[in-house]
């Protein structure tokens, strides 16, 4: 491929209309002189495997996998990050030399958003996760990796955190574990008053009609808290009326983008003009 030829990329999932991916990808690729196309490509889970070939006849570059299909992508692929594999949980692929190789993006994205907005480092912290699906699990083995002290898992189905807690703990020995459910009022305030951060991995807050997803008695105790979910929610509400640390989950999205697209092209993303483009798109969204 010459430096000159269109470069394809695109995002893989069901649905995927909603996604503000397009113009963020697309002003990097701008910025530093890729001629290159980032699509949406909606694709039922039945057709995960054909669309996947048509893309590598097709000579695409790489492309980003969101839901559902981030766990079947696993088993469409040559090589596999070993934290990713862990998690099985990839949403980054990049094409090259006929095979296909993959990475999860989604803990470095996050690692990246907290930083930014808390100043809180992985290393030797305490970070408890509400909720325990895919994005919460492909994360919290990054944590892991990235040599967090103790992470509390928090979901409604217990044996599903406790499922999570024995994988993290057969690959990560020294990692301190504890699971409760939300219901567990007093066990979980003793466990987040001594965290560092609150990760609101549920998919709660996307709808308007939403309540809070983490109840009023767990942020009056001011504990910092990151929501995955981006759009004003009641969350947010919430944690201004209490005025406990807040931040929606605008910048993990940023942050994957941003290495996804340094994986692909081996060059240093334009941080700010993908910021610049992303909070753009949202906000056109949301007023829109």
């Amino acid at each position: 491929m010459t430096s000159m030829e269109t470069q394809y990329y695109g995002l893989l999932g069901w649905p995927v209309k909603h996604s503000l991916s397009p113009p963020m990808q697309l002003a990097a690729f701008k910025a530093c002189g890729i001629p290159a196309t980032y699509e949406l490509i909606e694709t039922p889970p039945e057709n995960l495997a054909a669309t996947v070939k048509d893309m590598v006849d097709q000579g695409f570059a790489g492309w980003n996998i969101t839901v559902p299909h981030k766990p079947a992508m696993l088993e469409l692929v040559d090589e596999v990050d070993p934290v990713a594999r862990q998690a099985r949980s990839v949403n980054t692929v990049r094409h090259r030399d006929g095979r296909l190789q993959a990475w999860s993006t989604d803990g470095y994205g996050l690692e990246r958003a907290i930083a930014e907005h808390f100043a809180i480092p992985l290393a030797g912290r305490h970070f408890v996760f509400w909720g325990c699906g895919g994005a919460a699990t492909a994360c919290a083995f990054h944590f892991a990796a990235g040599g967090a002290a103790r992470l509390t898992l928090v979901n409604r189905t217990v044996s599903k955190a406790e499922k999570l807690a024995a994988e993290l703990k057969a690959s990560y020995p020294h990692l301190q574990l504890s699971v409760a459910a939300p219901t567990e009022t007093q066990t979980i305030h003793e466990m987040i008053a001594a965290a560092d951060l609150i990760i609101q991995a549920t998919s709660i807050g996307l709808k308007k009609q939403d309540p809070p997803a983490i109840p009023a008695e767990i942020v009056q105790l001011k504990t910092p808290i990151y929501d995955m979910v981006y759009v004003p929610n009641r969350l947010r509400d919430l944690a201004r009326e209490h005025q406990c640390p807040y931040a929606d989950g605008l910048m993990m999205l940023l942050y994957q983008g941003v290495r996804s697209f340094e994986l692909w092209t081996g060059r240093q993303a334009p941080v700010d003009i993908m910021r610049n483009a992303l909070v753009s798109a949202f906000q056109a969204r949301l007023h829109g």
